[in-house]
């Protein structure tokens, strides 16, 4: 289409390219949400379930039901949101805790720095015990709480997604077309 008032010709980038990108991002970001809450979330809460908020109470993965799950142990591994609410107690590799979590350290100014682990831990799984700290346990529960985050509910958003993509292609080079119609208008007006 030409318009008058516009110019939007771009031999890249087109309407429906946007309005596609847009649409596989949002699946995309439905999928992580439900990857976050349905299985990340099915070990916080089983940590939470089985009571493990001290170091006296911490419980291994086995013991939470998860010692064949390699998509949780990698969590756990790795520099994740899941590693700031889990402390892991390996007496076999240093003899104490072992906070998987951020901690605030100073520099040499006096600053507050961030001091980060490795982004790959290695874990002994058989050993390794996980605890959610008691001050943590609220936090967790509302970060991985899986209301709205189940398959129906995708599929919903899906065929949603693809309506309103649908439509925004179908109408929004006619609602372009009627603001310059009423550009035109204004400036031929005075």
């Amino acid at each position: 289409m030409h318009y008058n008032n516009f110019e939007l010709y771009n031999p890249f980038i087109s309407l429906d390219l946007i309005v596609w990108a847009l649409f596989a991002g949002c699946v995309v970001a439905s999928l992580m949400a439900i990857y976050n809450k349905r299985i990340i979330g099915g070990f916080v809460k089983a940590v939470l379930k089985n009571e493990s908020l001290s170091p006296e109470t911490a419980k291994t993965v086995t013991e939470l039901g998860f010692g064949s799950d390699w998509i949780i142990k990698n969590a756990l591994r790795t520099d994740t949101v899941l590693r700031r609410f889990i402390v892991r107690i390996d007496k076999a590799a240093d003899g104490g805790e072992a906070p998987i979590a951020e901690e605030d350290t100073k520099d040499a100014k006096g600053a507050k720095k961030k001091e980060r682990q490795p982004k790959h831990d290695v874990i002994d799984f058989t050993t390794a015990r996980f605890y959610i700290p008691e001050e943590l346990k609220y936090k967790a529960e509302v970060r991985y709480a899986s209301r709205g985050t189940d398959l129906i509910t995708f599929v919903i958003a899906v065929v949603v997604l693809i309506a309103a993509a649908l439509a925004a292609i179908y109408f929004i080079p006619d609602l372009i077309q009627l603001i310059d119609n009423l550009i035109t208008q204004i400036n031929t007006s005075f």
